[in-house]
């Protein structure tokens, strides 16, 4: 079993952060990807880490009030992140510090993995006014910088004074194009993250393109639970409809 795997499948307890900070995930037959499937618990705790960086970052502000008092979550990928953050940004403020708070905006880049929009699109404007606010911006994946440089700049133009960035890994390109204030690890640029608000979307995106190629059912059943990690039991449950449709 690879240290992938056995952390993967290891007790909450006996998680190895270290690891998770950069992970290498798995590969599959015929695939260019490497896929890394992230527990619930790992999120927590990864959360937990840029949680305590967000923390250091405003106690160190408050002395000269450029504190964050504003975080958007980037709908979708930061809709995760974001709700277990509020917990420790808004009710676990530090003293001194205003409690964060949170709101949404929607856009979007990516149809499934590698799969990119031409652009980008806004498709929910921001929940509330950005004037004169300090504006956190919350990401599970920051791929290539290009939803975090966009709205960096978009939410400038409606009045923010200033903005940073959080993400929980980055990628090589987004780091040397948008790196982010806040992440908690680094991957590599061919790593599909399946984080646990996607678990189904992806199967739905890989399991035709593994077909294309020629892999049976039973063959893509291995793939997701051998090799990338997955619950048997999801799998069970979705496969056979998802590859009879492909």
């Amino acid at each position: 079993m690879s240290t992938y795997l056995e952390q993967l499948r290891c007790h909450p307890a006996d998680i190895d952060l270290d690891f998770w900070r950069e992970p290498a995930g798995a590969t599959v037959p015929d695939d260019e990807l490497r896929f890394l499937l992230i527990p619930d618990a790992v999120e927590a705790l990864a959360v937990f880490d840029v949680a305590k960086q967000v923390h250091r970052y405003q106690r160190a502000a408050v002395t000269d009030g450029a504190c964050i008092t504003h975080a958007l979550m980037v709908a979708m990928g930061g809709l995760l992140p974001g709700i277990l953050l509020h917990d420790h940004l808004s009710n676990g403020h530090q003293a001194g510090a205003p409690p964060i708070v949170f709101g949404s905006i929607g856009v979007s880049l990516y149809q499934g993995p590698e799969e990119r929009h031409e652009r980008l699109r806004v498709t929910q404007d921001m929940s509330f006014d950005v004037s004169g606010e300090v504006v956190l911006l919350l990401d599970d994946l920051c791929d290539r910088g290009d939803t975090m440089q966009f709205l960096t700049r978009y939410v400038a133009q409606r009045g923010a004074a200033e903005t940073l960035t959080l993400a929980l890994y980055m990628k090589p390109a987004a780091i040397g194009r948008c790196p982010a204030d806040f992440f908690f690890g680094t991957v590599p640029q061919n790593t599909w993250i399946i984080t646990p608000r996607e678990y189904t979307e992806t199967l739905i995106r890989r399991v035709p393109v593994w077909k294309a190629r020629g892999a049976s059912m039973q063959a893509c059943r291995r793939h997701l639970i051998d090799l990338i990690g997955y619950p048997a039991s999801l799998v069970d449950y979705y496969l056979q409809p998802i590859y009879q449709a492909a």
